[in-house]
């Protein structure tokens, strides 16, 4: 069966979005750039912006020099990332073969969806005006009976619409386009030594015999043989579906406030840990998300032993990781907690309990909170009362709502937070730092 594979892009994806929040940067030169230093790199730019001669990856400072009318916007990776998935959705409901090639940009293989849907071409005018109706968006569609040409056709299209590569007429649409289209050809060491050897269409490297290319391009002479005749049978690969819970916040206001951070971040794990509850499931890693005012993004993780659903034990986790991200002295604008490596609740007890860091601290502080003494107990005589006051507090909630309990103690993990805070600042003014225990936060002691 011959196959039939959609290639959508949307040109300048965050530009395109940007404009949909703005109308009024239609017809403007716009570029997607997070502020800072004049060093800072354009992540898109508007086609009038191209044509003014700025590209992706210019520094700021060249671009406004060049281009005095630009207009520059803060990136938005989560609207971004909104947008994307909902244009993943919109594919998805044509085939279950959909590949992510980068936001805004997607491969769909339609072979085989004819009794369903009608021809493929039909089917891309579909898709084509769907997403401009859901999205308001007006892609570029390219299709042929592989990834690489149908890439490629998307590219060259001047204007939105569809570039249809019929079977057998890949040699005649490929070969008078400018080399530079072929993937092979993009790494600045290749289109150099094309421009050595004047080869400047892809035409010109079909006379070349493969041995030839070896002497020029190497371990990459197979990858020129092939892309220039528009061979490439590489499957359209759908993303890894794994599990995954996200919480996410965006604050109502900008903050750097230690509390107010932990009492969010208190609130996400809660909400995972009884997501991961009502899935009878245990994670076993999380990642933590903190996005600055100024669209920063820093990425921490660390792998839970044991595997656990405790809300405590999530938060603990939790609450140091944000002392490894939040680092710097911009406020924070939203936090995103990510729990991985999902697995069902084991059927069969651990015949050896395992302990961590994490559970001795949730234990030691939970615990204490129950009537009677818990010193003696051992580790699974710990788990067995931690659990038990877990199902207390979700009794309680599923009961009365999830405000009607809220557990406390955050406190302590804020001074340990805030002496950070303070450690930097006294640093800065050269002074003696305080005495950090780790644990009870700092001596009072010392010269801050």
């Amino acid at each position: 069966m011959q196959r039939e594979i959609l290639y959508l892009k949307v040109p300048s994806f965050p530009v395109a979005l940007e404009r949909l929040r703005n109308p009024s940067l239609k017809g403007w030169p716009v570029g997607i750039c997070s502020s800072g230093s004049g060093r800072s790199l354009l992540q898109a730019v508007s086609l009038e912006a191209l044509k003014e001669g700025l590209f992706k990856g210019m520094p700021r400072r060249q671009a406004l020099e060049r281009c005095p009318g630009l207009r520059l916007l803060q990136p938005d990776p989560a609207h971004y990332q909104k947008a994307a998935n909902e244009l993943f959705r919109i594919l998805s409901a044509y085939s279950p073969l959909v590949e992510p090639a980068r936001p805004g940009s997607l491969f769909l293989d339609l072979t085989g969806t004819y009794r369903l849907f009608g021809p493929a071409r039909d089917l891309a005018w579909k898709i084509r005006n769907e997403t401009r109706r859901r999205l308001g968006m007006e892609p570029n569609l390219g299709m042929a009976t592989n990834k690489l040409l149908s890439r490629i056709a998307a590219r060259v299209l001047p204007a939105s619409g569809l570039c249809d590569i019929f079977p057998g007429g890949e040699g005649h649409f490929i070969g008078p386009l400018e080399v530079g289209v072929l993937p092979a050809a993009r790494p600045f060491a290749h289109a150099e030594r094309l421009r050595e050897l004047n080869i400047r269409r892809v035409k010109e490297l079909l006379p070349i015999p493969i041995s030839a290319l070896q002497v020029a391009f190497g371990s990459a002479s197979i990858t020129f043989y092939r892309q220039a005749r528009g061979v490439d049978a590489s499957p359209v690969r759908p993303p890894m579906q794994t599990p995954r819970i996200t919480e996410e916040e965006t604050l109502p206001e900008e903050s750097n406030e230690d509390a107010l951070l932990l009492a969010a971040l208190q609130g996400l794990a809660e909400a995972a840990g009884r997501r991961l509850r009502g899935m009878e499931a245990l994670a076993g890693r999380m990642e933590l998300e903190v996005q600055y005012a100024d669209t920063v993004i820093e990425r921490r993780s660390a792998r839970l032993e044991p595997r656990t659903d405790l809300d405590v034990c999530l938060f603990l986790a939790a609450s140091r990781l944000f002392e490894r991200a939040a680092q710097r002295r911009v406020r924070i604008r939203r936090v995103a907690l990510h729990l991985l490596q999902i697995d069902p609740l084991p059927r069969q007890l651990s015949l050896f309990s395992e302990e961590s860091f994490f559970f001795r601290e949730a234990t030691g502080n939970a615990t204490s909170a129950l009537p009677g003494s818990h010193k003696g107990l051992s580790l699974p005589g710990q788990e067995r009362a931690l659990r038990n006051l877990q199902q207390a507090l979700d009794e309680i909630r599923s009961r009365f709502g999830k405000e009607a309990i809220r557990r406390g103690g955050v406190s302590s993990q804020v001074s340990g937070v805030r002496c950070r805070e303070e450690r930097r600042s006294c640093q800065g003014r050269g002074l003696a730092l305080p005495d950090w225990d780790g644990k009870n936060g700092y001596d009072p002691s010392g010269s801050c």
